[in-house]
């Protein structure tokens, strides 16, 4: 190889590499999206886990472990979906169920005075539920499903999903901020900011 063919084939090279770099620069949102959702609803284990190592278990334990979603277990008990996270999969106790967005007390506390109570009062425990349920998604939600937008609900209405530009902040119906997640033996307690409330409820 002569010398200007080394000059050529140098440049050539230099060129191709600052290709690679620009793609990959393109690329990291994409990578941190991914990430961030993979993450985020695939929490490591560990103290997070319950007496029980169920759902209902780390939310009837949440005194003990995290103070800081009461009013959603409280929800659980009063609108009777206690057994229903309960559930496991006998053939693999650890498979993951459901994914649970749990608002956060201050969530609670920041609904309508009227709505709150309403929603506590013993005739409207089916309405309490639906909402409950509207925060329920089964198995774990995947990057996939982050990417697509929507994933469905246990309540038979679907939640939107959105990541910001740079895949650090992910929002539910383009309100309620997912803040952190736990993992259960048999689910993932995902906490958020806001209460959401079906399109079709009515109180």
């Amino acid at each position: 190889m002569n010398t200007q063919n080394q000059i050529n084939w140098m440049k050539k090279f230099a060129g191709a590499l600052a290709a690679v770099g620009a793609t990959a620069l393109i690329g990291l949102p994409v990578l941190a999206q991914f990430n961030y959702s993979a993450s985020i609803f695939n929490p490591s284990g560990g103290t997070s886990r319950s007496v029980d190592g169920t759902v209902a278990g780390e939310l009837d334990s949440a005194i003990k472990y995290y103070r800081d979603f009461q009013a959603f277990a409280e929800a659980v008990k009063v609108a009777g979906l206690t057994e229903n996270f309960r559930a496991k999969d006998q053939a693999n106790p650890n498979k993951v169920l459901f994914t649970v967005f749990a608002p956060t007390d201050e969530a609670f506390a920041a609904l309508p005075a009227d709505i709150r109570e309403k929603l506590f009062k013993p005739e409207n425990k089916d309405k309490l539920a639906k909402v409950l349920n509207y925060h329920v998604v089964a198995g774990q939600v995947t990057a996939k499903e982050v990417e697509a937008g929507v994933v469905q609900t246990a309540a038979g209405v679907p939640v939107k999903l959105e990541l910001n530009a740079t895949g650090d902040k992910l929002t539910l119906n383009g309100a309620s901020v997912v803040q952190s997640s736990r993992r259960t033996a048999n689910g993932v307690i995902v906490l958020v900011d806001k209460v959401l409330l079906p399109p079709d409820l009515s109180l």
